[in-house]
């Protein structure tokens, strides 16, 4: 299996039980910088690419965001709407192709999602193009040291989970430079955590 056939195939297994998982668990800690970011607008539509289970809605006020998510896990949208109940619309799609029309988000959300595509230019492409002028895309994803990276970018090729590459900050905005955003700010969240920030 590639990385893509290993990150549904893990996230399709684990997704009943995912709060209670190593990566649930891994996770916890991310939702609150992206909380904050989010609640710095006052309304507005959101998508959440990698949804999930929809664990990061639930941390949302009911009612204030139009609230949109998507995964390629089958099981996963199945969890997010049992979680969100009607609070958020759910649907299966490949984060290459958003089913959604151009300039649709006011906020695009990424998290613990980023470091499994293959593509990662096609993926901000995307994110681009669905998202609205003004926007913000917020990416929260594993942090690994400069020192370590390279290695750990090696060893994750073997991993059953579907990880596909770990980004340091220099190579994040480059990639967003490269795929025409405003690059505006990265920071860690965490230890092991960091949030990317970009506008368009």
């Amino acid at each position: 299996m590639n990385a893509k056939e290993k990150t549904k195939s893990h996230f399709d297994k684990t997704a009943q039980d995912y709060n209670d998982s190593s990566d649930g668990k891994f996770v916890e800690g991310m939702y609150d910088p992206l909380v904050k970011e989010i609640q710095k607008s006052e309304s507005g539509r959101i998508l959440d690419v990698g949804c999930g289970n929809g664990n990061l809605f639930t941390f949302l006020p009911e009612g204030k965001y139009e609230l949109y998510g998507v995964d390629f896990s089958k099981n996963m949208i199945e969890e997010a709407k049992r979680n969100c109940k009607t609070q958020a619309s759910f649907s299966v799609a490949d984060a290459e192709c958003l089913p959604f029309d151009d300039n649709t988000f006011d906020i695009v959300v990424c998290n613990a999602s980023f470091h499994h595509y293959t593509r990662p230019d096609e993926v901000l492409r995307e994110m681009r193009r669905v998202l609205k002028p003004g926007g913000k895309l917020l990416i929260g994803d594993p942090y690994v040291p400069g020192i370590a990276r390279p290695l750990i970018n090696v060893l994750i090729k073997f991993s059953q989970k579907g990880d596909y590459h770990f980004y340091g900050f220099n190579e994040m905005q480059e990639l967003f430079l490269k795929n025409e955003f405003i690059p505006l700010s990265s920071f860690k969240t965490g230890e092991h955590t960091a949030l990317h920030i970009a506008g368009k």
